[in-house]
C-alpha cells in the first residue's frame, strides 16, 4: 500500500510542476534591440531561424518512421515558429521580401546573414 500512495504522490508532483522554458521561450524576454542596426541584425537571425524551423519540420515529417515523432516534432517547431513570429512583431521586423524587391532583399540577407549567396538567392527567390 506504501508503494502505491508514493506513487500518487509522485504522479501529482509531476503533474504539478511547471514545465521550463525553452530558448525560445527566452526570446520573447529579451529587451528590444537598442538601436535599428540591432534590430535589422535580430531581424535577420529571426527570418533564418524560421526558415530552418520550416524545413525541419518538413524534413521530418517526409523521412521519419514513426508518425508520433513526426507529429512531435512538428509541435514543437509550430510553437518556435510562434514564438520568433510574435518577436518579430515585438520588434518590428518586416518579414523577408515583403517589404521591397528580389534585390533588396539579396542585399539584407548577404549583409546581415552567415548564409552563402547561393542560400540568399533562394531564400530571396521564395
Amino acid at each position: 500500500m506504501k508503494i502505491w500512495a508514493a506513487l500518487l504522490m509522485l504522479a501529482l508532483c509531476g503533474c504539478a510542476s511547471k514545465r521550463a522554458p525553452t530558448e525560445y521561450d527566452v526570446i520573447t524576454k529579451r529587451p528590444k534591440p537598442t538601436n535599428d542596426e540591432a534590430r535589422r541584425q535580430e531581424c535577420a537571425w529571426i527570418d533564418t531561424s524560421l526558415q530552418r524551423q520550416k524545413v525541419l519540420a518538413s524534413y521530418v515529417a517526409a523521412t521519419s518512421t514513426y508518425p508520433e515523432l513526426a507529429l512531435a516534432h512538428q509541435d514543437a517547431a509550430q510553437r518556435n515558429m510562434a514564438v520568433l513570429a510574435s518577436r518579430a512583431q515585438q520588434i518590428s521586423c518586416n518579414p523577408a521580401g515583403a517589404s521591397g524587391s528580389f534585390d533588396e532583399c539579396f542585399a539584407r540577407c548577404t549583409q546581415y546573414t552567415q548564409r552563402t549567396k547561393e542560400q540568399c538567392f533562394d531564400a530571396c527567390n521564395k
